[in-house]
Formats: structure tokens, sequence, C-alpha cells
């Protein structure tokens, strides 16, 4: 990939890459990548320990925006509790494809990388904390120690948890919580810088 001196045989090597059930999880997404991937491109962040691939899409109003795919060789052996409510593809991603898909920050618009992960306590800096008063869904709140962030901001989150009915995530946007179809709701935070729901930035 890195040799080729053509963006879009680039773009298309890299996206062979991806494993089809992750893709299949975000069609709107998948069709901006189609679409509007300009180039990817091999790069070195001072905040990484390896080489990346940069995925660089074009918004709907011209503006260059940039994905950092991590190595997946940096992924390690220890997963942070509650793994395991993390969809089989998007393991399979994170293993496979990219250790994290995110903006620059490492956090936002896509899958943060597992050493990266947290629940929502340990995110809150209070580890014993448990509750929250603004679950308005008629099934159990999971807990606060129960819900894993994979995404997100500071006014909006994407949480997975063992606790969930299978295939469901929760989504934040302050101040709601809301149990959605884990596609659904990946799909939302990988679109925002496009031009969707609010709460990540573009580069």
């Amino acid at each position: 990939m890195a040799e080729s001196a053509d963006p879009q045989d680039r773009a298309h090597a890299a996206l062979a890459l991806w494993n089809a059930e992750f893709v299949e999880l975000i069609p709107r997404y998948a069709a901006v990548l189609r679409d509007s991937l300009v180039d990817v491109r091999v790069a070195k962040h001072s905040w990484l320990g390896a080489p990346s691939l940069d995925y660089v899409v074009r918004r709907f109003n011209g503006d260059l925006l940039v994905w950092v795919g991590e190595d997946p060789r940096t992924i390690g052996d220890e997963m942070p509790p509650l793994f395991d409510s993390v969809p089989p593809a998007v393991q399979t991603f994170l293993r496979q494809v990219h250790a994290g898909y995110t903006i620059y920050d490492g956090e936002s618009c896509g899958v943060t990388s597992p050493s990266a992960m947290k629940t929502l306590a340990a995110y809150w800096g209070e580890p014993d904390r448990n509750e929250i008063a603004e679950w308005d869904e008629d099934y159990p709140f999971p807990g606060s120690q129960r819900l894993l962030l994979l995404t997100g901001s500071e006014t909006s989150h994407l949480f997975t948890s063992p606790d969930l009915p299978v295939g469901s995530a929760v989504t934040y946007f302050e101040p709601e919580y809301e149990i959605v179809p884990f596609g659904k709701g990946l799909d939302i935070f990988m679109n925002m810088p496009l031009g969707g729901r609010g709460g990540c930035r573009w580069v």
C-alpha cells in the first residue's frame, strides 16, 4: 500500500482489509468510504507507538477529514473489563484491521482502542458510583460500572454492556440515554463530523 503512487489504489487496498461483518454494521459510513474516501496514507504520529493508516475523507462541503486507523498488532493481549459485550464483528475489526479507528483525539467518531476503553464510572472518575438520574428507558439501567465506553466526546457517548439485549448499545446525547441497535448507534457516531448529529469534532 505504501509503495503505490495512486491515492485510489491505496484507498482500495485499505478498504479490502475491512471485515465484511463490520462494514455491514455501518452502512451509511461505509457508503461515505466508497464515495468520498480521497486517500489512505501511512503515517507516524507522536502519540502512537506504531505507524497508522490515515483515512482522508471529503466532507459534503469539501473539507477534508482524517480518521486514524491504528496498527492491529498493537492491540495487546489484555482486554478491558466487559470487552466481551463488544459485538464479535467489532472485536474482529480491532484485532485484525485497526486496533482503534477514530479522529485525531483517539476517542471520537469511531471505535476507541481497547487500551483506552473504560466504564462510565471510570470515565467519571467515580469507580464506586453505579447510578444515574437521567435513565428513562423501560429496560433496567445496567449501572455505570457495567457500561463500557466505545466512543464519544464530552456530551455524547456510545456504550455496550453485557446486561443489555444482545446486539444493543446505549447512546448518550446530553442529557438523554437511549437503547438502540448497536450498528445504528455506531453508524451515527462515525457520521457525526460529516454533518450528522453533533458531538464529534472534525479536523
